[in-house]
């Protein structure tokens, strides 16, 4: 790895990412003194600081410590390490979601009603209902006696036919 192309290289992402060199390090862990020293040419960085800001920042080793093709990586899975990392998921998670991704439209939605039908039945069983469901009952209800009314004055009485 040649010194020089890797303090450039550095120094070029952190302007690209628009941080001072503060910002950058405590990305990182560690002092804006440490980034000022690997952003100095003939500056030393260890191979834990080449990993650290290829895993953080999604960087290409080749770029960072050659000069070498495309600054950013753009994989599927770094896009996704990235977002789990962004919302702070459990490996747990992770796995749910990847699953869930890599299911097709319907199934997903299928999944998704099976849950929202579970929360329905949750929801039932604990007596508890919003606001919407009790209007919407009390509406029935009504109509139902509505119906019984009209039924009522539709049929002759019992007197008159006797």
């Amino acid at each position: 790895m040649k010194k020089n192309v890797i303090n450039a290289q550095i120094r070029k992402l952190r302007k690209a990412l628009k941080l001072n060199q503060t910002e950058f390090g405590e990305r990182i862990g560690l002092k804006s003194g440490a980034i000022g020293k690997m952003e100095k040419d003939g500056g030393t960085v260890i191979e834990q600081n080449i990993k650290l800001i290829c895993e953080k920042f999604n960087v290409r080793r080749e770029w960072l410590t050659e000069g070498a093709g495309e600054m950013l990586q753009a994989t599927e899975d770094t896009l996704f390490s990235a977002f789990a990392r962004r919302y702070q998921l459990t490996k747990a998670e992770q796995n749910v979601a990847r699953y869930l991704l890599q299911l097709s439209t319907e199934e997903r939605q299928s999944i998704l009603q099976h849950i929202l039908s579970i929360a329905d039945a949750a929801r039932s069983a604990s007596g508890t209902s919003t606001i919407d469901e009790k209007v919407e009952a009390y509406r029935k209800e009504l109509e139902e006696e509505e119906k019984g009314k009209a039924r009522s004055s539709a049929s002759p009485d019992a007197e008159e036919s006797a």
